[in-house]
């Protein structure tokens, strides 16, 4: 009887931008290791962030209903059993992933999990008394995770790559996703439209909107009614499509959002806007240039890893105070070759 091929699942649920995150590192290992099977277990939509490496293969959960509640969660992880698994790499530590683990402990399989550093982050956030300083990315604590598993480490998260850079073309087509989840990544939406009024006015620019969700595409649209040269991407693709749009990008604006790690995903530079959270969490695009992070210094930041706590101050004006000339004036100097 031949060796048992060894298989890694790797359990990474939501959110998309965390997905996004670790799909570099996960196709990184895949191809170093063409003897191990990998599986990854995510959102059925994610899987164009995994296709095209023949030994990297793609779960779908369905969360609200084949595996919903504890029951569903049964049934994952029978599904999974079937595939004939070695090692469960955890990237999420969520509930269910505890309650995956927890049946996996009992068949004897290799288990590792992400520790997210809470600890570290309070510290980084907290109203006073504020211990600023870099944290391990998360890209790099993905990568423990694998190598506590017995893979070599290859110190992808490590690597001293030349950040993605903008290239000199006459005309320029620019990503634009002004959208987050929560209130302390959003930059004001009126800031936003004058960026792309001017632009629109300045005529060497192809301007891209991504956006989700109803309220978000009429916003976008009216935007793409207003101005020249504004093309509306959202709810029009899948984001199979979306990753084809973005990869043809000179450059992407985004707040610290999922768009921001699709567009390193796809190798192109992102000018980022930073409210209430900051790159040293962790969370910035991978590969991305640091320079290229807009914020504001305020005693007050970072006051939320996520961005979802009430503003300390009431005004966000970490937020607030980043205006429009500011993000004009780095477009303007990364399309013009001095970034």
């Amino acid at each position: 009887m031949g060796k048992r091929t060894r298989h890694i699942i790797l359990l990474r649920f939501s959110a998309i931008g965390d997905v996004a995150i670790g799909a570099p590192l996960i196709r990184y290992y895949a191809g170093a290791n063409p003897d191990i099977k990998f599986t990854i277990v995510s959102q059925p939509r994610l899987e164009p962030l995994f296709s095209g490496i023949d030994n990297l293969y793609f779960f779908p959960v369905d969360f609200k209903k084949k595996h919903k509640g504890f029951k569903g969660l049964t049934r994952l992880f029978l599904e999974l059993s079937r595939l004939g698994p070695t090692d469960i790499a955890d990237l999420h530590n969520v509930t269910r992933t505890w309650v995956l683990r927890s049946y996996f402990f009992f068949t004897f399989k290799r288990i590792a999990f992400l520790h997210k550093g809470r600890l570290e982050k309070a510290k980084l956030t907290r109203k006073r008394n504020k211990v600023l300083k870099q944290l391990p990315s998360t890209i790099s604590r993905y990568e423990k995770v694998l190598v506590k598993l017995g893979l070599e480490d290859l110190n992808f998260s490590g690597r001293a790559n030349k950040p993605f850079s903008v290239k000199r073309v006459k005309y320029f087509k620019i990503g634009i996703a002004p959208f987050a989840k929560h209130k302390g990544k959003s930059w004001p939406f009126e800031y936003i439209e004058e960026v792309v009024a001017a632009l629109s006015k300045e005529g060497h620019y192809s301007i891209f909107l991504f956006g989700g969700g109803k309220i978000e595409e009429n916003m976008l649209h009216l935007l793409e009614q207003r101005y020249s040269g504004v093309h509306s991407v959202a709810g029009k693709y899948s984001l199979r499509e979306e990753l084809e749009i973005i990869n043809d990008l000179d450059m992407m604006l985004s707040m610290d959002s999922a768009n921001m790690h699709l567009a390193s995903f796809v190798g192109v530079p992102v000018i980022s806007i930073w409210g209430a959270t900051h790159p040293y969490t962790g969370f910035y695009g991978w590969n991305q240039s640091p320079d290229n992070a807009v914020q504001i210094e305020m005693e007050c930041r970072p006051c939320s890893v996520f961005g979802n706590k009430k503003c300390f101050r009431g005004d966000y004006a970490c937020l607030l105070n980043i205006k429009p000339q500011l993000v004009l004036n780095k477009i303007e100097k990364l399309t013009s070759g001095e970034g």
